[in-house]
């Protein structure tokens, strides 16, 4: 397995959280634990809120987190990558350019707009499924 500087959390994992699903919270707290910061697109951070009733249980997991903004320059990338990669998931695009920039592993629910943004990338995704 490819060595990781960090860790993306997508969508998945954010409503993973707000489900208080136990795998998550625990890979959250070690990641905590062993110093590193996750990072997480604000695309996901706002399909989140617009799709999950515990903000409670969002507003935990993100107290930890870095929330990477998308400037002029991120949106065009995010965009570009998504022409490429035939997918109109902005989301799952941001969060992996997020992670290839970053040389982070990504935990998100399995996704073909993920992998496909990965390849256009030239990127070796590593992902943890929740």
């Amino acid at each position: 397995m490819t060595a990781r500087d960090g860790i993306v959390y997508g969508v998945g994992a954010l409503r993973a959280a707000a489900h208080g699903d136990r795998m998550m919270w625990a890979l959250h707290r070690a990641t905590l634990t062993y110093g590193v910061v996750p990072v997480v697109t604000v695309g996901a951070v706002a399909e989140a809120y617009r799709t999950e009733a515990r903000g409670d249980r969002l507003d935990a997991l993100l107290a930890g987190a870095e929330v990477e903004p998308l400037g002029r320059e991120g949106a065009q990338r995010t965009g570009e990558v998504a022409s490429r990669a035939g997918t109109a998931d902005l989301v799952a695009v941001s969060t992996a350019e997020t992670a290839a920039r970053r040389n982070a592993a990504i935990v998100n629910t399995r996704q073909a707009s993920l992998r496909a943004a990965t390849d256009v990338l030239g990127y070796d995704l590593v992902q943890y499924g929740v």
